[in-house]
């Protein structure tokens, strides 16, 4: 059995506190595979799940979670109960629920696959819309996205009705880029938490981070390590800096976004990658160190969602850093 570890956590502009590492489910579709990894991180000390509407598990982690919560304290595999306020759960609004009333639907969706009664974070998964009411990815002949052009100051909108009506604690955004940033922030009334972005070493995203923390709004990184790119993890800069530590790759590229102040997301179906992704907090980078590690940037993106590249609001090829 592990002994659960705590993880320290970061100040969001609402008030509210987010742990600084998540549990990442993207891939993650088998039913038995993901059940025990949520029972396997949990064990580790995790207490932050991520998850979305279009990973097509929401319901499996659901089921993992009533579960969890019905065991008396002190039982279960991680030796302890939990109960639904230990358990920081984040999934995101897919893009064919956009205009603003749709929103609302959306969020119950997946509400209802999770089986639980509100998110402590929701977020607009990408700033780009799709025609509503059809297939989760509308495609036309060419194979091109169906786009529905919603802005993202309308999507927004419907973010703080379901705000205000009590069914998420915290809403933000992921993908944005700062012209989107920068028109939400003009007419929102409730400020967006958290942009949570691809990032690591060969796309370290220096000026939008910057920009984002200007603003209070913290960052989360998906794909830390670039899907597990086997080119990143041999980086020579990487090893030699993990070989100091005693640590490998992995861990330093996420130290490095730690020392950022960005929540990471890593995600592994492996119980030994989770104990290390958990296992960040007893070395720190030099600023040496740090700047090895930028230098390794080349603005390379392994998310960039190609069908939709025409629509209105695709977020990589206008003023996005």
């Amino acid at each position: 059995m592990y002994i659960a570890q705590t993880v320290p956590s970061l100040k969001l502009v609402d008030g509210r506190r987010i742990p600084m590492i998540g549990l990442g489910t993207l891939t993650i579709t088998n039913e038995t595979v993901i059940k025990q990894v949520i029972d396997d991180g949990l064990a580790v000390g995790y207490r932050h799940i991520d998850t979305a509407y279009f990973y097509m598990n929401e319901r499996f982690v659901g089921e993992k979670l009533r579960e969890i919560f019905s065991r008396p304290r002190g039982s279960g595999p991680d030796g302890i109960g939990l109960q639904r306020r230990d358990i920081w759960v984040t999934s995101k609004l897919w893009c064919t629920y956009h205009s603003r009333a749709k929103v609302a639907e959306g969020l119950k969706l997946t509400l209802k696959r999770l089986n639980i009664q509100y998110l402590d974070m929701y977020l607009i998964h990408f700033p780009f819309g799709f025609e509503e009411g059809g297939e989760d990815i509308p495609l036309t002949p060419d194979g091109l996205t169906r786009d529905s052009n919603v802005s993202v100051v309308e999507t927004w909108k419907g973010m703080e009705d379901v705000y205000r009506a009590g069914l998420v604690k915290s809403i933000g955004v992921s993908n944005f880029n700062v012209n989107q940033l920068c028109r939400l922030m003009r007419q929102c009334q409730i400020k967006p938490v958290v942009n949570q972005l691809e990032i690591h070493p060969y796309l370290a995203e220096v000026e939008l981070v910057r920009f984002c923390q200007r603003l209070g709004i913290r960052v989360e990184a998906y794909s830390p390590l670039a899907k597990a790119n086997q080119t990143l993890l041999n980086e020579p800069i990487l090893v030699k800096i993990g070989q100091r530590f005693n640590k490998t790759p992995a861990q330093v590229i996420m130290r490095w976004l730690i020392q950022r102040n960005i929540v990471v997301i890593p995600g592994t179906t492996k119980k030994h990658r989770l104990v290390e992704n958990f296992s960040l907090f007893d070395f720190k980078l030099t600023q040496d160190d740090m700047k090895q590690i930028y230098s390794l940037d080349r603005n390379w993106r392994k998310t960039d969602f190609p069908p939709a590249r025409f629509n209105s609001e695709y977020p990589y090829n206008r003023m996005g850093f």
